[in-house]
């Protein structure tokens, strides 16, 4: 008996009908599933329709201009995070600004497209983050890697996507946990931008090195303690080490 395959199921969201089965046949006609659904009028309808769908999906979800601003989205991306730290998400926008994206980017959206984009980009996209996501399953970690990391007050969890400090825990994006993960996992070794990029962005990111900067400095302010030195150090003109601590108990 030959085992099939089951294509990528892909929630879509989306308001305008027209656009919505344009996007829907687009994505079909490449192999996907698709579950698709007008945007609710509430962030509480959007978090309760998406978090009844399967974990595994890819959500790409159009955030119209006319109901949600920026603060309201990235209120949305938080609430949703705090529900669900695994699903990939894929925000379209009708428009944004680099900040406003490098803003939703860094609330937990694992991508953002701005409108107009070409449906072989956004075909390309949902690709690219649905292989990450393989490469971490394929990858996942050996039998000798343990499944709680810790350094100092620091105890990340990897099963369960979270991370605490001082027994309190620290809400953090998808991509910063990866982040921490990464360096907890190579502590006191030295790791290039470009190494990162490669390991927690995926060899398909196309974006600048900066993005590297700004997410070890969030990881910074979120777990470095007052008074104490930052367990993540600058290596001028190289990259970052993560300088690992004794166990506090």
């Amino acid at each position: 008996m030959v085992a099939t395959v089951q294509p990528a199921l892909i929630g879509l969201v989306a308001d305008d009908p027209e656009w919505r089965n344009t996007l829907r046949t687009a994505l079909e006609q490449e192999g996907f599933q698709v579950r698709h659904q007008r945007v609710p009028r509430t962030l509480q309808e959007l978090l309760a329709s998406s978090s009844a769908v399967d974990p595994a999906v890819l959500l790409v979800i159009n955030l119209p201009n006319q109901r949600f601003d920026l603060p309201s989205a990235l209120r949305f991306i938080e609430q949703f995070r705090r529900q669900d730290r695994a699903r990939l998400l894929l925000l379209l926008a009708d428009d944004a600004r680099e900040s406003e994206r490098v803003d939703l980017l860094e609330a937990g959206a694992d991508d953002v497209l701005v409108c107009p984009f070409g449906l072989r980009e956004l075909v390309a996209r949902c690709r690219a983050l649905l292989r990450g996501l393989r490469r971490g399953q394929r990858g996942g970690r050996s039998t000798s890697e343990p499944s709680v990391l810790e350094s100092g007050a620091i105890r990340l969890y990897r099963e369960e996507c979270r991370v605490v400090l001082d027994d309190a825990e620290v809400v953090l994006t998808p991509r910063e946990f990866r982040l921490l993960e990464c360096f907890m996992l190579r502590p006191g070794r030295v790791l290039s931008r470009a190494q990162l990029l490669e390991l927690v962005w995926g060899p398909d990111y196309s974006g600048k090195t900066k993005s590297v900067d700004v997410h070890v400095w969030w990881l910074r302010h979120k777990l470095d303690r007052p008074g104490c030195a930052s367990a993540f150090v600058t290596v001028r003109g190289v990259g970052y080490r993560f300088v690992p601590e004794a166990p506090t108990y």
